[in-house]
């Protein structure tokens, strides 16, 4: 009872750290909020629920701009943001892409948080293909991914099956070698049931049709980086209300999808801050594991001690 009280307090306290240093409006209450978890970091985080709290905050910080430095080198993410526009215009006059519908411009409202220097707001429809379809030969490999065959957990990657592409063409959601996919149904969607698809046979797929698909067709996004993006707390937070269906079919809407405003870093950064996610992630992994081999121990010496008696 009193290590059950010990860890309660614990959760509570880092909840209340974790909601200051996601909230801190500047750079002096960002530092002290960390310092504050940096102090007690060794005590707070001997709880597993807690290191899986971190893990989401994480990716929050990620999506803000708070993981990384900010490069005055980099090209900011308003001239990328022109070559995206280029590019599209390119690939419709080619016939390569379809016209898109334009979306509504962000609202002052909508913007949840200041971004750093030379980040830009954007719809995440605008920077790239939402549920594209692909052209392939009926006897072509192709992989084929159920719902099963994508995980929730960060940094794990998605199986499939090999399938002739005529096989799955038809009643299928498709997508292609670099796309993100997300799981739109409950309660995949709020477990954060998504990846970058990878290593897939002559690049392209289709799997379940609970899936929304965002292709990097214009080259300016890092596809993990949007990954990070969809599994952040926030994005998934906002959609749960505006899904739509009966109980126990419930599904984000598409137009939440494409029109979630996305946090667009410049390039490089958005391949720094996937790096530090990725180191950051295997810690909390490492730390997990830790704390797991010491619970199986206590729990060996218990058994050990009743057996004895």
């Amino acid at each position: 009872a009193e290590r059950d009280a010990r860890n309660a307090k614990r959760v509570a306290v880092q909840k209340t750290a974790l909601d200051r240093l996601l909230a801190a409006q500047d750079q002096a209450a960002f530092d002290s909020a960390w310092a504050f978890i940096a102090r007690n970091f060794a005590d707070l985080y001997s709880v597993p629920e807690n290191v899986a709290e971190l893990k989401k905050a994480i990716l929050q910080l990620a999506v803000m701009g708070k993981l990384v430095p900010q490069a005055p080198n980099d090209q900011p993410a308003s001239e990328l943001l022109k070559e995206i526009e280029a590019e599209k215009k390119k690939l419709i006059k080619a016939g390569k892409i379809k016209k898109q519908e334009p979306l509504p411009p962000i609202k002052p409202e909508e913007v949840p948080y200041a971004l750093p220097t030379g980040w830009e707001w954007v719809r995440l429809g605008t920077v790239g293909e939402i549920n594209p379809r692909n052209n392939a030969t009926d006897e072509m490999n192709a992989a084929f991914i159920p719902m099963p065959l994508i995980y929730a957990e960060y940094g794990k990657p998605h199986r499939f099956e090999n399938k002739k592409w005529g096989e799955i063409k038809k009643g299928f959601t498709h997508f292609a070698e670099g796309d993100v996919v997300l799981a739109k149904i409950t309660p995949c969607y709020e477990n954060k049931k998504s990846c970058v698809i990878k290593g897939i046979p002559n690049g392209i797929g289709a799997g379940t049709t609970e899936l929304h698909v965002f292709r990097n067709s214009f080259r300016g996004i890092f596809p993990e980086f949007v990954l990070l993006f969809i599994k952040s707390p926030r994005f998934i937070l906002e959609g749960i209300p505006l899904m739509t269906g009966s109980a126990g079919q419930k599904r984000i809407p598409k137009d939440y999808f494409a029109g979630a405003i996305f946090p667009l870093p410049p390039l490089a950064e958005q391949k720094r801050i996937v790096a530090k996610v990725d180191a950051l992630m295997a810690l909390c992994d490492a730390l997990e594991l830790q704390l797991k081999d010491a619970t199986d121990k206590q729990t060996a010496i218990l058994k050990a001690v009743v057996a004895a008696m």
